[in-house]
């Protein structure tokens, strides 16, 4: 066999698994909505944090930020501080959205905010602003599946068909399985692409330069491309707000659903410690792969292309295959949990949320039916760009972080009105929108779109809901006092 045929072979095996995981992991006479888009909040410790990590480490993190320090050079580390700090996101917003969900059934933002706000419009809006800012990020994964399938064949499988490939295989097991099919297949991808990184970054690094020691590579780097070891300082306020953006991470519906999905709060508390630690090991290996592709084929006409063209080049063809099954691995990981955390929003805010008198059986056909068509809008959507991945993945993840100001108000706020979460939300994502795509007002100051949209979103939703009527007295108890007593038994060490 041909090495592009062995490699091919090895990433059609492991798809083939991962489906069969979704045939596995399937409740017999599954019918409820808990089940399919929660999991009926089963999901212990091991499991909640591979399919945590897995659902953030997307292709952003094996192909796009590559790609971004083979172009742009370490600047990208810049932003990369987001992954050590918004995991504390986790446990400021998660645990209690927890103990809410567990209480009043709870599985999606909008459902939450629209109850809290005591406004079907929020909920709705939530709703849609989730789905739009959803659909690039989609975009991005299934992109990055093309681009792996065309680069492991030497264009023998197209981009396309790559696209295609990608779409039908996360599509089966989803709809076979649902939230449990999701969480297991992640946690055997996030053990699989930590792996396979690491061995893939160690042997590119002997190959090019005969040693595991990195210190040579960061030599040459230094010296023959000074500037990609260096941030400019007129760089530094478009890196760091774009930091402030990506916070949207813990805010990210499919990251955000897996709060309801925990068995316990503790479980948060583990992920909030040990995610920091998971994503900084993650990074190393993508830095030797990415830097080592700048030193050894520094014209490559697509950057996202740097880690299956370096390993096709350097390593064997059964390694090959491993490691490409690792990146789409982080590419499926995150694409099967966006496009569940898609049905979810449309099932529950939008479908169930309009015909509360739909049945479970009727609420899951339809959400099933909706992956199909989202999962298909993105696969057009992703033969139109050429944008590098990392770029469409900070613009999802900014217009999704402009829900952080009315998630707050329900959880720590009792100042926060109807009126202000959804005056902010219009304007934050209406700023996002027109700094990210109005050439004449483009990311001002060199400030990300995600940051001005925050900015502009908390100004109007404390100004308008300092003017506006609160919720009733009784939303505040349900869910401030709700809280409040979960505080008080926790600090007197009483069981909720």
């Amino acid at each position: 066999m041909e090495n592009w045929q062995i490699i091919l072979l090895i990433v059609a095996l492991y798809c083939a698994l991962v489906i069969c995981v979704g045939v596995f992991t399937r409740t017999k006479g599954q019918n409820t909505l808990q089940d399919y888009f929660v999991g009926n909040r089963s999901l212990g410790a091991f499991v909640a944090f591979f399919t945590y990590v897995a659902t953030f480490h997307s292709s952003f993190a094996f192909i796009g930020a590559a790609g971004q320090m083979y172009s742009g050079g370490i600047k990208f580390f810049a932003t990369f501080t987001s992954c050590v700090v918004s995991p504390l996101m986790i446990y400021i917003i998660g645990r209690p959205t927890w103990y809410l969900g567990q209480k009043y059934n709870y599985m999606t933002q909008g459902e939450l905010v629209g109850d809290y706000y005591e406004s079907k419009a929020l909920r709705y809006l939530v709703a849609v602003v989730s789905l739009v800012f959803l659909i690039p990020y989609l975009q991005s994964q299934i992109a990055a599946g093309g681009i792996i399938f065309e680069t492991i064949t030497e264009g023998r499988v197209s981009y396309l068909v790559g696209c295609v490939i990608l779409y039908a295989v996360i599509i089966s097991y989803i709809l076979l399985g649902g939230f449990k099919a999701v969480a297991w297949t992640d946690t055997i991808q996030g053990v699989l692409m930590i792996v396979m990184v690491w061995i893939a970054g160690g042997v590119i690094l002997i190959r090019t330069s005969g040693t595991l020691s990195w210190g040579g590579l960061m030599q040459t780097m230094a010296t023959q491309f000074p500037e990609k070891v260096m941030v400019p300082m007129e760089y530094w306020p478009t890196y760091m707000t774009s930091f402030i953006s990506l916070f949207g991470i813990s805010i990210y519906p499919p990251s955000f659903q897996r709060f309801f999905a925990v068995k316990n709060p503790k479980t948060l508390k583990w992920l909030s410690v040990t995610t920091p630690i998971y994503l900084i090991f993650f990074y190393v290996p993508i830095m030797m792969i990415a830097f080592s592709g700048v030193v050894c084929m520094p014209n490559l006409e697509r950057a996202d292309q740097v880690v299956p063209m370096m390993l096709t080049q350097y390593a064997s063809p059964v390694l090959v295959g491993l490691v490409m099954a690792g990146a789409l691995a982080a590419t499926m990981s995150s694409t099967d949990s966006q496009l569940h955390s898609a049905s979810s929003i449309f099932t529950i805010d939008l479908y169930k949320g309009m015909k509360p008198e739909v049945s479970d059986k009727q609420a899951l056909f339809a959400g099933k039916a909706f992956i199909v068509v989202i999962s298909a809008a993105a696969l057009l959507l992703s033969q139109f760009t050429s944008a590098l991945i990392t770029t469409i993945v900070t613009i999802a993840l900014g217009g999704c972080l402009q829900v952080l100001p009315s998630l707050i108000g329900a959880l720590y706020w009792k100042g926060a009105s109807r009126q202000g979460a959804l005056s902010g939300l219009v304007v934050g994502v209406s700023v996002v929108a027109l700094t990210q795509y109005v050439p004449a007002i483009r990311t001002p100051l060199g400030l990300s779109s995600g940051f001005w949209g925050l900015v502009c979103n908390l100004i109007v939703f404390f100004v308008v809901s300092s003017c506006t009527t609160k919720p009733s007295d009784a939303s505040i108890r349900k869910f401030h006092g709700y809280l409040e007593e979960v505080n008080r038994k926790y600090d007197e060490k009483e069981p909720v």
